[in-house]
């Protein structure tokens, strides 16, 4: 369908064309930006004309970070976030087995549940999470997805006991005094429990997947990202789009230490093939923070032994890594939330370049950047490497990292403002599914730095709505080497376009996560359109 757009405000975010009166789309693309009298010039008879009524239109976002298939996997799994103590957990889990009819044996999976907001102010454990039931294996997910907890039968599934040793950059909660597991798994422990667990049926899947999608559409997300592609789920995002299930460009980055040979079984898998493409390699340096397991140069708050959190690979081992993803060509993502973690991804990209000049770095990401210094980041610019901040920790977790770290540190999480007069690009993400993909949200929080419980985070951190928008549309496509075609409104790209219930410029700052998308276009198909009363 072709469109021409007018009687609206554009937000091309275009530098070289900022505001334009009216759009022209065609075969899916952006052929004509300008005013309104041009483009009704310019209008084919079989021209669908809209008429925005003083609406806002922008650049589809572009999801900066997050795990496709596991917002999608969630939509079958009981949802935990409103548990408020390790009753609320037994009470929800029971209600949902009973609802759905799940047979015994069969594996049952919480999300969300967070320990911090928890009245026991800890984790559950095995005995906990028996009570929902001895006949099914069980296991709760931290909100993180960085740690979980097994019930006895699921302990048992996968052979664990008290004689299994803690994985390099993991470990397994055990009863005070004993080697007995508690049933809580931590960072590869808790990795290795969920390569263990059974996929759901890909009928289920494909439903989920197109649901997950119309999650992302109404948010005004047009690229959404699979932040860790396994071999198991890279077969299943290959049928997903044969079958073309994907209508929204999906970008997908391979478990570098185990999943790398799929590009050479696959050589054209950079190429989007309906919609599902592969950006490059995955790989974890920590934690989580508000788990304290992301490693810190100094102690954590209240720290037993100066404890600082951990490493998840060697020095060495990430070299490999990293001139594995140089030599391919393929660029690489860190998940790296401490400064110590950030530390080491810049140092050893920095040994590694220095040693092999001859390939280039491929726009390096670094995934959450939480507690990243700003020297770190000068650095970062010489590597042409990015970092994408996961800024909503500020409103969500805010109250916990000041906990954890102190306010000297706490304050200074997700330095956006750094970065900006640093002139390094930039993106925002969500990681979901730890938090639905809300970008006017997590614009908020760029822009108002503020916990949940009020407390203000470092003034100088603070950026600019337009400046938000920037790294959810333009640098968005920076990171994925898209720019010639996406997060612009610019003759001869995508017309991947939202349509909005006001102009986020022209508001408080603090109404602007209360910004609703009213329609999504993708390559000129309306794919999301806001109902009335919703």
């Amino acid at each position: 369908m072709n469109y021409a757009f007018i009687n609206g405000t554009i937000l091309t975010m275009d530098e070289s064309c900022p505001k334009a009166e009216a759009v022209l789309t065609e075969k899916g693309k952006i052929v004509k930006c300008g005013t309104q009298e041009e483009i009704l010039s310019c209008k084919k008879e079989d021209t669908v004309l809209v008429d925005l009524q003083g609406k806002t239109m922008l650049p589809g976002f572009i999801d900066g970070h997050s795990h496709f298939s596991g917002l999608a996997s969630a939509l079958s799994q009981c949802d935990l976030s409103k548990a408020g103590n390790f009753q609320d957990i037994v009470t929800a889990m029971k209600a949902f087995i009973q609802k759905r009819n799940i047979p015994k044996g069969q594996w049952v999976v919480g999300t969300n549940y967070d320990h911090n907001f928890l009245q026991e102010k800890c984790h559950p454990n095995k005995n906990v999470l028996d009570e929902i039931s001895k006949e099914h294996p069980i296991v709760v997910v931290h909100a993180s997805s960085h740690m979980g907890v097994c019930n006895s039968l699921a302990l048992a599934v996968q052979g664990l006991t008290e004689e299994t040793k803690d994985p390099e950059g993991g470990r397994y909660g055990r009863i005070e005094g004993s080697r007995e597991l508690n049933g809580y798994l931590e960072e590869n422990a808790f990795v290795a429990c969920r390569n263990q667990m059974p996929m759901p049926r890909i009928e289920e899947m494909m439903k989920n997947f197109k649901q997950a999608q119309e999650i992302y559409a109404s948010y005004g997300i047009t690229t959404m990202q699979e932040g860790m592609v396994t071999e198991q789920l890279f077969g299943l995002l290959e049928y997903a789009g044969n079958r073309q299930e994907l209508y929204l460009d999906l970008v997908g980055y391979l478990d570098l230490e185990h999943c790398k040979t799929l590009l050479t079984q696959h050589p054209k898998l950079g190429e989007y093939n309906h919609h599902f493409r592969i950006g490059g390699y995955k790989v974890f340096l920590d934690g989580s923070p508000q788990g304290r397991t992301a490693w810190m140069k100094e102690a954590y708050e209240q720290a037993e032994d100066g404890y600082c959190g951990y490493p998840i690979h060697s020095d060495e081992k990430l070299e490999a890594m990293v001139l594995e993803a140089l030599k391919d060509g393929q660029q690489l993502l860190a998940h790296c939330n401490g400064d110590a973690a950030a530390e080491q991804y810049v140092r050893v990209f920095e040994k590694v370049t220095e040693e092999h000049p001859e390939y280039p770095t491929n726009r390096p990401v670094m995934i959450h950047a939480q507690l990243v210094q700003e020297e770190q980041l000068k650095r970062m610019k010489n590597l042409s490497m990015m970092p994408s901040f996961f800024v909503a920790h500020v409103y969500y977790w805010g109250d916990i990292h000041i906990q954890n770290f102190g306010m000297t540190r706490a304050k200074r999480i997700s330095p956006a403002g750094t970065a900006l007069r640093l002139h390094l690009p930039f993106t925002f993400h969500q990681d979901s599914p730890v938090l639905m993909p809300n970008v006017f949200e997590t614009i908020w929080c760029a822009t108002n730095r503020k916990t949940k419980a009020g407390v203000s985070l470092e003034e100088q951190e603070k950026i600019s709505v337009y400046d938000g928008l920037k790294a959810m549309t333009v640098h968005g496509a920076y990171q994925y080497g898209e720019e010639s075609s996406k997060g612009r409104i610019k003759e001869g790209y995508l017309a991947d376009l939202i349509i909005l219930d006001r102009n986020p410029l022209e508001i408080p700052v603090e109404e602007v996560k209360d910004v609703q998308v009213l329609e999504t276009i993708k390559e000129g198909k309306i794919i999301y359109q806001r109902q009335e009363g919703k």
